[in-house]
């Protein structure tokens, strides 16, 4: 009987242990790679939508290895307003969108954390923000993207559609 009881003690000390190194293991090997990132360089270019009020545009280019900068504006009775700036880039395993809106947040970065990658469509979060508090790309072909904002405000869903096409 006593050498059932240690045996039960060292299998449940055992098994204790492996989830616990198990866990550390999952823990350390999250976040995204050089390779996660670069799947992003699709939305190097011009992209332009037609809406209502008029044309949106957002253009991005690679500042680094591990940055792209990106200027999102609209065309509107042949003025050009600029919406925002983003900055997206890698850090530490992490990849970051990082909008500076126009009018909004003082003017400062707001930080979202990429959250998922599945296939073309990276979803960004953070769920501490106002509105929105997800951002998704998804690269649909080379000349389509996806672009879109969602979240809450005043505790009610709220999803917003950004189709733009590739500018030659």
């Amino acid at each position: 009987m006593m050498k059932h009881a240690r045996f039960l003690s060292n299998v449940v000390t055992k098994s204790l242990m492996a989830l616990f190194l198990g866990s550390a293991a999952m823990i350390q090997s999250e976040g995204f790679s050089e390779s996660d990132f670069e799947k992003l360089s699709a939305i190097v270019g011009s992209w332009k939508m037609q809406r209502a009020a008029g044309h949106m545009y957002e253009t991005w280019r690679r500042v680094s290895p591990n940055a792209f900068a990106g200027v999102s504006y609209k065309i509107q009775n042949g003025d050009t307003i600029k919406l925002e700036t983003v900055r997206l880039y890698l850090s530490n395993r992490r990849i970051i969108y990082a909008p500076v809106a126009f009018g909004q947040n003082d003017e400062k970065e707001v930080l979202f954390n990429l959250k998922s990658i599945q296939g073309e469509k990276f979803i960004f979060e953070n769920p501490k923000h106002d509105f929105p508090q997800r951002i998704g790309y998804a690269f649909h072909s080379a000349d389509s993207l996806h672009a879109y904002i969602e979240g809450t405000i005043d505790s009610k869903p709220r999803h917003i559609d950004y189709k733009y096409s590739k500018l030659k």
